[in-house]
């Protein structure tokens, strides 16, 4: 039997009549977002805010804020600037400069910035050994990868980044494998990170896909080859 492949569906976008509607320019289909992925960042920030007044409850008066507290605030500082840039780029992604990017030298520099995160969470993290060239945007790309790390670090035990490069076609593929010891308890479920990612891939004209396999999940989507 072979392991599903889990899709995301998109709710239609609907809008009432409007006064003003003509006065409005509508974003491009590709580049709205979709309300599961506005429900699931409202779903953070709600359960950042209740971490920290569970934190600041057990806090004395006089005290200052706990390290958690402190900790949590700088968490949700980035998850700001990184939805800052995201819509940015998404914005003008017709526009983007494309130009020749080393593929696994750029998976490297994302574990790099990523194994703080992965020691906190007791999840092991692999980069490739490989230097393969491909066509991008730099800026978009790291958001990708950053994207494609911050989810597989919810889902499994260990998560490796390699670089697959067909034997003959114009297209190199980054794959991500999540391997999940024990297995986990709900692998099809969609975390912020995945729908965010759903949401800016197909800005960019990208479509990632997501198979849950045995004890784990894979990870891909595909750059134009040099």
């Amino acid at each position: 039997m072979n392991p599903p492949t889990v899709r995301v569906v998109y709710l239609t976008d609907t809008a009432e009549a409007h006064p003003r509607a003509a006065d409005v320019r509508p974003l491009p289909v590709q580049a709205q977002v979709p309300l599961p992925l506005l429900a699931a960042i409202g779903e953070r920030l709600a359960a950042s805010t209740a971490r920290m007044q569970e934190e600041a409850a057990k806090a004395r008066p006089s005290e200052s804020p706990c390290a958690s507290v402190v900790d949590e605030l700088a968490r949700l500082e980035r998850f700001g600037l990184q939805l800052q840039e995201l819509a940015q780029v998404a914005a003008r992604a017709q526009q983007l400069r494309h130009e020749s990017v080393d593929l696994g030298l750029a998976l490297l520099q994302t574990v790099a910035e990523w194994s703080a995160e992965a020691d906190r969470l007791g999840v092991e993290l692999h980069g490739p050994a490989c230097s393969e060239p491909v066509h991008a945007n730099p800026a978009a790309l790291k958001h990708l990868l950053d994207l494609m790390v911050e989810h597989a670090l919810q889902q499994g035990r260990a998560v490796r980044l390699e670089v697959e490069v067909p034997a003959s076609g114009t297209a190199v593929s980054v794959v991500v494998t999540v391997s999940s010891e024990p297995a986990s308890q709900s692998p099809e479920r969609e975390t912020q990170a995945w729908m965010t990612l759903q949401w800016f891939a197909r800005a960019l004209g990208l479509a990632p896909v997501r198979e849950v396999v045995a004890r784990g999940e894979r990870l891909t989507f595909s750059l134009p080859r040099i």
